[in-house]
């Protein structure tokens, strides 16, 4: 099966409810680490907004909330249906298989201000070039956001302890599986300088109560009590630890 006709029955198979939350709630917090280095759009009044580009946006979801947040957007996936639902939310996106050779002069978000992967990198075969060519694309003293999952949070040990069937099987949509030292190697492999890292709660975000309980645990225990870490990075320089 082709990675587009794959991604068409991937998206069609999510729980919609539960995968929008978790896509606004890592948009959120890739926000928060925008405004840490001064990388929110200014006041409309005080000119053009910066340019903020995703790499495999799917539906959308994430990148509404980056346009309401005042960024000049765009993005493209692999999933033509879900290029349509994004196109519906009246964003300019396009397909695009970002594994395969780029146009020549034109690289997917390229001379953007900001360029974004959310849970993405993990369903590659070789996420590294990616992550380096994002790097190379994105405008001089740009930025990086990507998240990636925590496959070894504590609801993910508990389900191995009784009986969980290995990670890697044919229904598991991962092709690699990262936790915070993994993703911190990759980086550093790629030359990019980790500039700071918000956690994403494993409590869902229908649980808002059960979030806020546990907060210190999250901030403690990041690898036991994080479903996804989101990392802000700088481009062009040795990987580093946060």
């Amino acid at each position: 099966m082709d990675s587009a006709s794959r991604y068409d029955r991937y998206w069609r198979e999510r729980d919609e409810v539960r995968t929008r939350a978790r896509s606004r709630s890592r948009a959120f917090l890739a926000l928060r680490l925008l405004e840490k280095v001064g990388m929110m759009p200014p006041n409309p009044a005080a000119g053009s907004p910066p340019c903020l580009y995703e790499i495999g946006c799917g539906p959308g979801w994430a990148l509404e909330v980056f346009r309401d947040a005042g960024f000049a957007v765009g993005g493209c996936d692999v999933s033509p249906e879900a290029v349509d639902r994004a196109r519906e939310l009246g964003l300019e996106v396009r397909c695009r298989d970002i594994e395969r050779a780029e146009p020549e002069g034109s690289p997917a978000g390229k001379g953007s201000d900001v360029l974004v992967a959310l849970e993405v990198l993990e369903h590659l075969k070789e996420p590294l070039p990616v992550l380096k060519g994002m790097s190379a694309t994105a405008a001089p003293g740009g930025s990086l956001v990507v998240s990636l999952p925590n496959e070894n949070h504590l609801v993910s040990r508990l389900l191995k302890l009784f009986g969980r069937p290995q990670r890697g099987g044919a229904g598991d949509p991962h092709l690699h599986h990262f936790d915070r030292p993994a993703a911190l190697r990759l980086f550093g492999d790629a030359g990019l300088k980790v500039l700071a890292r918000f956690d994403d709660s494993i409590a869902p975000p229908r649980m808002p109560v059960v979030r806020w309980l546990l907060r210190p645990l999250l901030a403690l225990m990041p690898g036991l009590f994080s479903l996804a870490h989101v990392f802000l990075l700088e481009a062009g320089r040795e990987g580093q630890a946060a």
